[in-house]
C-alpha cells in the first residue's frame, strides 16, 4: 500500500533524504533500459547512509521556470478538471525502491498532475500535436506505478506568455496506450502492463542489489 508524505516539503533536506536510494520519476526511464547504470545508481546509495550535508545543486532555468510557474499551473489545472490539487513531498510505493515527487494530488489519492512548464517551442509543439512527448511517458507510468489507488493522471504543459493556448491536457488511465519505444520504432502498450514490467525489473534489481552487498561484505 503507497504512503502519502503531505507534511515534506519537495527539495527540503528531509525530501531529498526520502528520495535516497529511491527509483523516482526521472529515474523511472532507466528501468526500461538494458544498461547497469541504474544499478550502480543504486547500489552507490545502499551501500553509503544519505549525506545530511546535502546542499542543492545547480538548478538550470528551465527548472526554475517550473519552480516559479507550477503553483499557478495547479491552479489552472484545477479549473480545468474542476478539482482541487494538493501538494505532496513524495509517495512511497509498498515497493521499497520506488517512490515519486507528485506535481499535485486529490485528498482521494486516486487524481495526480505531471506537471511542465516549458519554453514556447516545446509547448506549442505539443499543443499542436496533441500528444504527451515521448521524453516524459516513462514518468508518467511511474505515477500509477508510485501510487497503487491512482486513476488517473492528467499531464499538464503551462505557458501563460502563450495567448492562443496557454494550458495543454492529456489524460491518462491505467488502460492508456502509450509509446514505450521511440519515434521512430513506436512500440504501443497499456500502462497497466507497464506498471507490472517496473515492478518486475525493480525486482530484479532489488535482489541484484543485495547480492552484490553480500558478496562485497566478504
Amino acid at each position: 500500500m503507497s504512503t502519502y508524505h503531505f507534511n515534506v516539503e519537495q527539495n527540503s533536506l528531509e525530501w531529498h533524504e526520502l528520495r535516497h536510494f529511491k527509483i523516482g520519476g526521472t529515474r523511472a526511464k532507466e528501468l526500461f533500459v538494458k544498461s547497469d547504470t541504474l544499478f550502480y545508481k543504486l547500489l552507490a546509495e545502499a551501500v553509503e547512509p544519505f549525506d545530511e550535508d546535502y546542499e542543492e545543486g545547480y538548478q538550470s532555468d528551465a527548472m526554475e521556470r517550473g519552480n516559479e510557474y507550477e503553483p499557478q499551473a495547479r491552479i489552472e489545472l484545477g479549473k480545468y478538471t474542476g478539482l482541487e490539487f494538493l501538494e505532496c513531498g513524495w509517495i512511497q510505493s509498498e515497493h521499497p525502491l520506488i517512490g515519486i515527487s507528485p506535481d499535485g494530488i486529490t485528498a482521494d489519492f486516486k487524481t495526480q498532475a505531471e506537471i511542465k512548464c516549458p519554453g514556447i517551442v516545446a509547448h506549442i509543439k505539443m499543443c499542436d500535436k496533441d500528444e504527451i512527448p515521448i521524453e516524459y511517458i516513462n514518468q508518467c507510468v511511474h505515477s500509477f506505478t508510485a501510487n497503487d489507488k491512482l486513476e488517473k493522471l492528467y499531464f499538464c504543459s503551462y505557458r501563460p506568455e502563450c495567448k492562443i493556448k496557454p494550458l495543454f491536457v492529456k489524460l491518462l488511465t491505467r488502460d492508456s496506450l502509450v509509446n514505450n519505444g521511440t519515434i521512430a520504432k513506436p512500440v504501443m502498450q497499456e500502462i497497466g502492463h507497464l506498471v507490472t514490467v517496473s515492478f518486475t525489473e525493480a525486482d530484479k534489481l532489488d535482489l541484484q542489489i543485495q547480492t552484490t552487498i553480500n558478496k562485497l561484505s566478504f
